[in-house]
């Protein structure tokens, strides 16, 4: 990949007695070096991607190597994350199963996989609480990149930080991500944009806004003003205000640490409604209607 963070960016390195007991992969996270993978996995993501851009099919990398390319920062990761819109996803399996990986449908919503020679490519085209599919502004606002020696569009920074507002497992919680992309870029940020992405769901935003305070207390600078002194305003403005009492909306953001709440305590669960609802749209069924997919899953979902 092409990119280094700003200059402004946090600092690399640490002394040797600070990095003595981490392992390698740790190590690499704390400096800006090539984003390095493995032979094998590098020639299996240099023929998917070439496959997709000989084909003509769009696609954004998105993942922790789009992390990389805004934050430098090296994390090492088991598959390559593509994300498409909809009506590209069948294309994109068809062009990929000719090129002789297995393609089959993982959750019905947003979620299909390819493989080849043991290495995974995932491809995404919504999210996995079924808020929203993947629209043609990740493209749109995109940005130019190389890996695996293939030209591809870099996911723009305000969708990663909006789709890992929605990512709080016990086992991933993509908080660092978001606070390293703000420092690392939040001085070239579209924080309108971010925003209206947002949209209801503002309080995420919020509850990030001041993680990054607390974790950079000298570089708030890095968030406009305006951004935090509206957010706030919207928490005040919605004090003597209460929403439905029956509703966890912690589903949203974690499968797991909330099952308690509708499994035993009764509360209602707005991911599973959401999910359900983007299933049974038209573009889904036609996904998983497609007769490219193969295995047993194809047409299924977990």
């Amino acid at each position: 990949m092409t990119g280094t963070p700003r200059e402004a960016g946090p600092p690399a390195g640490g002394t040797a007695h600070e990095t003595a007991s981490l392992t390698k992969e740790e190590r690499k996270s704390l400096t800006h070096g090539e984003f390095w993978i493995p032979e094998h996995e590098r020639i299996v993501y240099q023929r998917a991607l070439r496959t997709l851009n000989r084909a003509g099919v769009p696609y954004v990398v998105s993942g922790l190597y789009a992390i990389y390319e805004y934050t430098g920062i090296y994390r090492q990761t088991k598959d390559l994350d593509l994300f498409f819109v909809p009506a590209d996803v069948v294309p994109a399996a068809r062009a990929l199963k000719q090129a002789g990986f297995d393609v089959h449908v993982e959750q019905a919503h947003w979620l299909a996989k390819a493989w080849l020679d043991g290495v995974l490519v995932d491809l995404i085209f919504g999210m996995g609480n079924g808020l929203a599919f993947i629209d043609q502004a990740w493209y749109e606002h995109s940005r130019a990149g190389v890996l695996a020696a293939e030209p591809v569009r870099i996911s723009p920074p305000e969708e990663l930080i909006w789709h890992r507002l929605f990512v709080s497992e016990r086992h991933r919680w993509d908080m660092a991500d978001i606070v390293h992309l703000i420092i690392c870029r939040g001085d070239e940020l579209k924080w309108e944009r971010l925003i209206e992405r947002v949209g209801d769901y503002w309080r995420l935003l919020l509850a990030q806004v001041l993680t990054f305070d607390f974790v950079y207390p000298g570089h708030r600078h890095r968030i406009p003003t305006w951004v935090r002194e509206g957010l706030l305003e919207r928490t005040h403005g919605e004090l003597q205000t209460s929403g439905d009492p029956g509703a966890c909306w912690g589903t949203m953001i974690s499968r797991f640490s909330f099952a308690i709440d509708v499994n035993e305590w009764g509360f209602a669960d707005p991911r599973a409604s959401s999910i359900t609802d983007a299933r049974a749209t038209a573009v889904v069924q036609q996904i998983v209607d497609s007769d490219v997919w193969q295995g047993s899953e194809q047409g299924h979902a977990a």
